[in-house]
């Protein structure tokens, strides 16, 4: 009987996605008003000059009706720029992140920062992790 919870908790898990990133809670917390961001998979790695993007969507409230404003933002050598700043209430929520290292990026491990503040109440911000490798 072990074996078989023990079976029946592994491929629970194993259809669990691995790669999908959730931010904290932005808007009104207690009101019902509030909003997190979403972002997909994004490749292992990255060449030094190349451009690769990823999805990041806005994931509302039952009652989150307010427009929500996004900016993505790199560490020195990498630019992230999103494909549009806005996102309405009743819009697509999808934005796709695009990330460009610079071609003298030093390989590694770095951070962008995708921030998303709505019309009123409290931004959120996801992180998305980038390795950057020899070209």
């Amino acid at each position: 009987m072990k074996k078989l919870l023990a079976a029946a908790a592994l491929a629970a898990f194993a259809a669990l996605p691995v790669a999908c990133n959730i931010s904290e809670e932005g808007g009104t917390p207690g009101t019902g008003e509030t909003f997190r961001i979403t972002g997909g998979a994004m490749s292992n790695s990255i060449k030094q000059g190349d451009t690769e993007s990823v999805k990041v969507s806005v994931d509302r409230g039952r009652n989150f009706h307010h427009t929500v404003r996004l900016e993505a933002k790199g560490p020195k050598h990498i630019h992230a720029s999103v494909d549009r700043n806005a996102v309405k209430d009743g819009e697509s929520p999808d934005v796709n992140v695009k990330i460009h290292p610079d071609e003298d990026a030093p390989p590694g491990d770095y951070k962008v920062l995708v921030t998303a503040t709505p019309d009123t109440g409290a931004s959120t911000t996801l992180e998305l992790s980038v390795k950057v490798v020899k070209k």
